[in-house]
């Protein structure tokens, strides 16, 4: 019997979401020239002097296609719940470390903890999908987040998943 849906790997798409934030987003935001923050990235509006060829014009699509890719981060968390978004917020964007996490959200236990922050990253994993294809950003740029067994690929891609987020974060 085959399946109408892949199961998805839970544990899969935490690492693939922890991934993305840590190592994904800061490069977004280098290339899309917001630095310190994830919000919309600014353009002074002040007169450039030329540079030769088609070499600003490249910089100018880039720098467009990685300011739609923030905007689609900053929407695809407007789309968690709230108790999520405070996760991502200050898991993810203002880094800090578990224990204030657990205060600011009212939660001691690291049980219950753990379990809201995979919630949270499987609500933005479902979020960034429609984000993604509302900003037109390329999926080289935002990637499908959800890991999935039952299929060759995602099982692959679970496999993957086990080294994404090496950036020492844990649960």
């Amino acid at each position: 019997m085959v399946a109408l849906f892949d199961e998805l790997d839970v544990d899969g798409t935490y690492r693939a979401v922890r991934w993305f934030f840590y190592e994904r987003l800061p490069e977004i935001k280098r290339k899309a020239g917001a630095w310190g923050d994830y919000s919309s990235p600014s353009v002074d509006g002040m007169p450039k002097a030329p540079s030769a060829g088609n070499g600003s014009e490249r910089r100018m699509i880039n720098h467009s296609r990685y300011a739609s890719a923030l905007y689609a981060v900053r929407y695809a968390i407007r789309g968690c719940s709230i108790t999520s978004q405070k996760i991502i917020q200050l898991k993810y964007i203002d880094e800090l470390p578990n224990w204030k996490i657990k205060n600011q959200i009212g939660y001691k236990g690291n049980g219950t903890y753990n379990k809201l922050v995979k919630q949270a990253a499987l609500e933005f994993a479902d979020c960034i999908e429609p984000a993604y294809d509302y900003y037109s950003v390329e999926e080289k740029i935002i990637p499908d987040l959800h890991a999935k067994f039952g299929t060759k690929m995602g099982q692959s891609e679970a496999k993957e998943g086990q080294n994404w987020g090496h950036h020492g974060a844990t649960l």
